[in-house]
């Protein structure tokens, strides 16, 4: 017989072959054959001397005492009418999702277009006002060098008054 280990947690159980015994009722009915040790705390460990067919004949009462009810055909009509409403609903919830989704998608496209045209029209501008800037620019130095005669002009002018108010004056 092979020997194995199982552990389970017996601590308000009763200890020795009692707890042995309780333990086997509580698995349905087994008849353990095995010692429990102590390893401290509250876990206990069973050595079990013949774990295999312990095993074998747990598997055998577990299924032959599992018995599954019959069902209720009713009730299956009831769950598959059930099952047919969610689904439908579950098909609206997934064409709103998907329309909201497409209106948000469109509007995001609009913003990012309008974006993207205002970033265009700015750039546009930028560059028409840097333009204007120069040839400003431009004809104002054009304007100066015009202009760099007249202090010139202006010096012969005031002597032109200067000798006409002397010459007014003399003839008077």
């Amino acid at each position: 017989m092979s020997e194995g280990l199982a552990a389970g947690n017996l601590a308000t159980a009763p200890q020795g072959s009692e707890a042995v015994q309780e333990l086997g009722q509580q698995l349905g009915g087994l008849d353990l054959d095995g010692i429990p040790v102590h390893c401290g705390g509250r876990l206990t460990h069973f050595v079990a001397n013949n774990l295999e067919e312990q095993i074998r004949l747990s598997s055998a009462s577990t299924s032959s005492a599992c018995q599954i009810p019959a069902v209720d055909p009713r009730a299956l009509q009831d769950l598959a009418a059930m099952a047919v409403q969610v689904a439908a609903r579950v098909d609206d919830l997934l064409r709103n999702v998907h329309g909201a989704l497409q209106a948000m998608s469109t509007l995001s496209v609009g913003c990012i277009q309008t974006y993207r045209d205002g970033v265009d029209s700015l750039g546009e501008a930028v560059d028409t006002s840097i333009r204007s800037m120069y040839t400003l620019m431009a004809r104002c130095e054009e304007l100066d060098r015009e202009m760099q005669p007249v202090p010139a002009l202006a010096r012969r002018i005031r002597d032109m008054k200067s000798a006409l108010e002397k010459l007014e004056g003399l003839c008077k």
